[in-house]
């Protein structure tokens, strides 16, 4: 395998479970969202509407409304209780959202993609959230309203951070692959 500069900071990307509290200053947070923006997207589209979640009182609000979501099926408190701050001690989410319609997913997961590989080549991690965002949002229509625009569908969230005390090796990577 070839190595560079970009497939180092695909190989170090990893989903980060807890962060260290540190902020991310406004260059490198600029340099994530502007790989967003540049992500391909079909036609030309650009369909997506980020929104960036970094002030302290926004991320509390966020973080209250997810402590009071019901608790799965079959967790114990204990263990949501175990898992500590529901907001992963991150100092910064973003949201990824478009009106629905032709390739409107695709081009929001593919904008996160780019993030997500960005944020890892300055040393900064992240983590997918975008089914819990899901069903918090259904249980708070309000903090939906505030975070996305009318008429658009959230399509991709995450946490992004610096890592925090434990970080876990991923181990290698299997799966097919088949070449013809």
């Amino acid at each position: 395998m070839i190595q560079n500069e970009t497939m180092q900071s695909i190989l170090a990307r990893r989903s980060y479970k807890v962060f260290d509290s540190r902020p991310i200053d406004k260059e490198a947070l600029e340099t994530i969202v502007t790989a967003g923006l540049y992500a391909p997207t079909g036609m030309n589209r650009q369909p997506w509407h980020f929104t960036v979640i970094r002030s302290p009182e926004m991320l509390e609000k966020f973080g209250a409304a997810r402590r009071s979501l019901p608790l799965p099926p079959g967790i114990p408190p204990a263990a949501v209780a175990a898992m500590g701050d529901p907001m992963r001690n991150a100092p910064v989410m973003i949201l990824v959202s478009a009106k629905e319609g032709g390739t409107s997913a695709q081009d929001c997961c593919l904008a996160m993609e780019n993030m997500f590989i960005a944020a890892a080549s300055l040393g900064i991690m992240s983590g997918w959230d975008h089914a819990t965002v899901m069903d918090l949002f259904n249980h708070h229509p309000d903090l939906k309203a505030e975070l996305i625009p009318e008429g658009y569908t959230l399509y991709a969230a995450a946490f992004f951070g610096y890592p925090g005390p434990t970080v876990k090796d991923r181990g290698e990577r299997k799966g097919t692959v088949e070449y013809k």
